[in-house]
């Protein structure tokens, strides 16, 4: 059976730490969860897996935020930033995808890519509808 897992890390480029805001999946479970914390500068892996017989893929979502000033504000009033990754690693054909967003593009910079099986080729801001497993890498920095 094909291995069906989405393999996610997320690497925190920026100065504050991170804080696990939800997780839910639809499809699989976590063989390793998304930590509570994603410290200022380093990267932590996640894996939704689908291992049941009836293979139907791994698909969720995770969000993380974070709060600091906005520093374009007079006062620099507290600004809370979230992180959303929402994936899936599907059994039916071309059904694939991986999607990151920030609800404060002015703040924080992101991009991911994407490749299919260990050995596969990156693909930056795309995910191919097919192939498995899935392997994403997630990138959050400040803009300056």
């Amino acid at each position: 059976m094909s291995d069906l897992s989405t393999y996610l890390t997320l690497e925190n480029d920026t100065p504050y730490t991170l804080d696990l805001a939800s997780k839910s999946i639809d499809h699989g479970h976590w063989t390793t969860d998304p930590p509570s914390t994603i410290d200022a500068l380093k990267a932590s892996p996640f894996t939704l897996t689908d291992d049941s017989a009836a293979a139907a893929g791994s698909e969720g979502t995770v969000v993380y935020s974070v709060t600091v000033s906005d520093t374009n504000e007079e006062g620099g009033d507290p600004v809370v930033a979230t992180f959303t990754v929402r994936f899936c690693c599907s059994y039916s054909v071309d059904n694939n995808y991986c999607y990151f967003s920030t609800s404060n593009p002015k703040l924080f910079a992101i991009h991911f890519r994407v490749k299919i099986g260990e050995h596969g080729v990156w693909y930056d801001n795309y995910c191919p509808e097919g192939g498995h497993p899935v392997y994403a890498e997630l990138f959050i920095r400040v803009l300056s």
